[in-house]
Formats: structure tokens, sequence, C-alpha cells
């Protein structure tokens, strides 16, 4: 296991990352942190402050300057601001002078080098002689390199009394396994579901959860980086993310110390997810939306039932990342926000919406959903559209959906079925039975949403499709719309047990605005959407309800294309 720390420490980046980590181990380790890293202000030479005693020694303040990887001669003394000896003067000659708190002015000082790796013997002689010449009796220098680390991680985040037996061979065939994304991602799901499962109510218990899961989550995401295939990350931030909303959400109100630690964790879990996000979308997605069939190709397929699949995937995973964009964007408080911010994140939401379409365009396939529970995708798909203004987006995609889905259940061709296995859908659709067609489209969500966003827009060329392929071929279909119950909240973020309510037998010969009665009447009469704590306490439209759905392949609630109702009626 330390072996694996200190891989993983010496591959990441100094900011967000590994100066990201060294707040919470020090936290763990019992210290007071009392400054944190500040990227763009003059933190001269101090990364990290905290005070406290570190393995039975006396009580000093521990100053940190950090860099990543190895450390050599240009990153002891190059030409860079960033190089280890500048700051450490700045340190010396600046922040313990001025800004060192009052309370901490006679305690002993120990400034720390951090790096993720190891000092380089071109620059060992160099690093000694400096610290011997500047040390005092009351200041001292401590090397804490990826080794020193990486066995505070093990002693304090990963303590045997707090991980149990089971879980540290789980990470080893995790990474041992990133080039089987699936198998890779069943061994971290056991690992992070061990972790979270452990009952307790003390925030302080809770808070090295989620550390320890936050910290298995950045382990597995620079050994992915580093081997270009990060999808088992992605799977694995999702569930992450959920599992610690989770956990947190006790403590949401908290005012208290250990309380507020766990919602910035928390914070720091859901920032996590958004970079993978980003790096998917960055490498993976954007440069190929734009090119005929690129994507479609890159899936390197054995068939058109595996483009099928990847791709709507992707599409859902994009939308829900712009969707994440739409979320930092409100969550930046107005008065400390800076008009860089706000530019920087819509330029992201309209990248993420400019995607969407490229890739409608550019992979056909996408027309003619094979699964009805792809309905969960082109969902999240049109909350996202819906927020960006894109009507005549929205138009496009579902007509020519509805369209082909005429034209496949026409010649009996691969139209939306309710199969799941994947051996059933490579020989979809059956056709030496005369059954086949009721049993494999015995119930519907995808059609009823369609319906739904074609009244709510007044399409009425796609409702009229809608009502044809209802009419000509499945008279025998139970057109349903899923609904949160009072069990949702307990099992909604774990998919730890089923829940939620159904209402059946929707009738699409109505017109447009008695169906979208019969739909939103629910919606009222379902009033735990309200009581749901992604909805409590977090900014619309509800990323983590959405990420929840996406990922433990929930429908998604009517409630949130009641709000695009209300939004389009007022306005």
């Amino acid at each position: 296991m330390k072996l694996i720390l200190r891989e993983y420490l010496a591959s990441l980046k100094e900011r967000k990352e590994l100066d990201a980590l060294l707040p919470d181990l020090l936290s763990q380790m019992g210290l007071e942190v009392f400054s944190r890293p500040d990227i763009g202000g003059r933190q001269y030479g101090v990364d990290i402050a905290a005070y406290g005693s570190i393995d039975g020694n006396l009580d000093a303040v521990y100053l940190l300057s950090v860099k990543s990887g190895d450390l050599g001669r240009n990153d002891w003394e190059g030409n860079s601001v960033q190089s280890l000896k500048p700051s450490l003067g700045e340190i010396l000659d600046v922040y313990i002078p001025t800004h060192l708190p009052p309370a901490y002015k006679d305690k002993p000082i120990v400034i720390c080098l951090c790096f993720g790796g190891e000092v380089k013997e071109t620059v060992r002689l160099n690093v000694s002689q400096y610290e011997n010449k500047n040390k005092t009796d009351q200041i001292s220098f401590s090397e804490w390199n990826g080794d020193v680390i990486a066995g505070y991680i093990e002693n304090y985040l990963l303590r045997e009394e707090l991980l149990p037996e089971n879980c540290r061979p789980l990470l080893r065939k995790s990474l041992a396994l990133l080039d089987e994304p699936q198998a890779s991602y069943k061994y971290f799901n056991e690992l992070v579901r061990t972790l979270a499962a452990i009952e307790t109510t003390k925030p302080e218990e809770v808070l090295t959860i989620l550390r320890q899961i936050n910290l298995c989550l950045w382990i597995l995401y620079v050994w992915c980086r580093d081997q270009d295939n990060i999808e088992t990350a992605y799977q694995s931030s999702e569930l992450v993310t959920l599992l610690a909303w989770d956990l947190s959400k006790p403590f949401f109100d908290g005012r208290k110390k250990t309380e507020v630690a766990i919602i910035e964790s928390l914070w720091a879990i859901e920032d996590l997810h958004i970079q993978i996000a980003e790096n998917f979308m960055e490498n993976i997605v954007f440069p190929f939306a734009n090119k005929f069939h690129a994507l479609s190709s890159a899936v390197s397929p054995s068939c058109s039932l595996d483009i099928n699949l990847k791709l709507f995937d992707i599409l859902g995973r994009v939308a829900l990342s712009g969707l994440w964009s739409f979320w930092q964007l409100e969550r930046i408080p107005s008065v400390n926000s800076t008009k860089q911010e706000r530019s920087f994140l819509t330029e992201k939401i309209e990248k993420h919406r400019v995607a969407i379409v490229q890739i409608l365009v550019n992979n056909p396939i996408l027309f003619s959903p094979y699964k009805d529970d792809q309905a969960i995708d082109i969902s999240i798909v049109l909350v996202f559209l819906d927020l960006t203004h894109s009507k005549g987006d929205i138009h496009s995609w579902l007509y020519n959906v509805m369209q082909s889905c005429l034209h496949l259940f026409g010649r009996n061709g691969n139209y939306p079925c309710n199969l799941q296995a994947y051996h059933e859908l490579i020989e979809h659709p059956m056709r030496d039975s005369e059954t086949y067609l009721e049993e494999v489209t015995t119930g519907s969500i995808l059609y009823p949403l369609i319906a739904t966003v074609s009244a709510i827009y007044n399409f009425d060329d796609i409702y009229d499709l809608v009502r044809q392929v209802k009419n000509n071929y499945l008279k025998h279909c139970n057109f349903q719309a899923w609904y949160p119950d009072s069990t949702t909240e307990e099992h909604f973020y774990t998919d730890s047990d089923l829940h939620g309510a159904t209402l059946s037998d929707l009738d699409v010969n109505k017109g447009k605005k008695d169906f979208l009665k019969d739909i939103f009447r629910d919606c009222d009469a379902a009033a735990h959407f309200d009581d749901l704590s992604g909805v409590v306490y977090q900014s619309k439209p509800f990323p983590i309800i959405l990420m929840a759905c996406r990922h433990y392949r929930v429908p998604v609630p009517m409630h949130l294309f009641k709000n695009i109702y209300e939004r389009h009626e007022t306005s």
C-alpha cells in the first residue's frame, strides 16, 4: 500500500492536488490548520500552516511549502518564481516576522519542504546546507517527501481500525484492472461501499470516512490519468459523490467545526468529480464532437449496439457535466464573484451545449434509442438544453427520434425495448414470435417523456408522432411516469433498495393540456420531491439528483419538467 501511495503522491500536481490533500491530512493528524492554499494571493512561501503536535513531539507551528514531483536543481533554485529556495527565503524574511498570528510568535516553528517525490542527489547537498545555515533555536526544517507523506497517510488516513481489512486489497485490484473498466469499477465500488457502510453518527468518524474515500478516488484518478484511461475514475467519481452526499446530509445545517469540515470535504469530492468529468470531456469528447461519426468510431464497436449504448451514455455525461457548471455558477456569491469567473463558467456551459448539438448531428444513431431507459439520458440532456434556451435543437432531435421509432416499428427494426441483458439486446428484435413485440414493450417512460416535452413546447408534430406510435404499434404498452415517494430520500443516493412510485396508463390521445394536467397533478400530490436533500440543499437544476438518476438508472422525476413548464408559462 505504501508503494501505491508513493507513486500516487509523485504524480500529483502542486496546485489543487497535493496542496488540497495536505490540509485534510494535517487535520486528521490532530493539528489545527489556520492557513490554507490561496491561489492568486501572496502567500510569502507558505502554502499551508498548522499548529499542533506530530507523533508526540512538542506543539509547534508547521509551515508547509509545497512542490510537485521530485525536487531537482531547477525546482530548488531555478528561474521560476515557484522554485523552493526563494519560497523558503520569503517564509524566513516575510511570513514569520509579519504574517504569523500573534498567538504563535513564541512557539517552535518547523518549516516543512513538501514534495510528492524525493530529493535528487544533484541538489541534496544544497538543501542540507541551506537548512543547517538557517536553523535557529526556534526555527527548524523538515523534509516531507513522498515516503514521509505516504507514511502519514497510512497512519492517520488509512488506520487499520478505521479501514476494514479487506479494503486495501480491493484498492490494489481496482488499480491493477484499469484496462478493464467494469472489473476495476466493481472492486472500487465494493471498496467505497464498505467504507461508507460503517454505521456511525459521530461527525468525527464521518469526516474520516469522507477523507478516506476522497483519498481513494484521488489515487484511482491519478493512476487512470497516468494510463490515459479515466473511464473507471469517471464512474467511480459519480459513485463517491453520491455516497459522500448521503453521509454528509445529516450535517448540512451544522455549525460546529467538525460539521463544517464535513461539508468542506463533500465540496472537495464534488469538485474532484467535476475535474474528472472535465478531463473526460476535454480529452475524449470535445475533440471529436464536430467530426462525422468520429465518436461512433472511437467506441471501437463490435456491432451497432455498442455504439448506441455508449453514445447515449456519453450524451448523458456531457449534459450532466454542463449542469454541474450551472451549479458552480450559482454557487459563486455575487458579492465575491469576479466577471472573469462568471465569464469562464458561461463559456464552459456554451461549450457543452455546442458539443451536444454537434454530437447529435454527427452521430445519427442517437436518433434511434435501443432501450426505453435511455429516456434517462435523454431527460438529462433536455433539462440542460432547456436551460441554454435551445428550443430549436430540442425540436429537431425529438422529431428525428419519433420519426425513427415510427419507421423502426413499421419494418420490425431496432425499436426501443425493455430488454437489459446485452445478449438479448444483440438478438433484438426477434422475428419468429408473434408475441415478441408485446413482451419487450410492456411499459415505457420514453414516449411519455417525449409527449410531455412536446406538450410543454407546443410541438404539435412530435406529439402527433407519439400518438401514431401508441395507436399503431403500442396499444398494449403501459405509458408511465416516475415520482419519488416517502422512501426515496433514504435510498436514492446509495441505491440500497427500490423506491419511488409510478403513474401508469398515461393517455397521449388526450389533448396536450389534459395530458400535462395528468402528469403534473401527481407532481403536486407526490410532494416528496421537494423534501429530497438534493432539492433542499442544492441549487437548481439539482445535479446531484440527476447524477443519482443517471448512475443508478432511475427515471428523472417529472417535477423537473413541471419546473420547465412553469418557467415557460411565466416568461
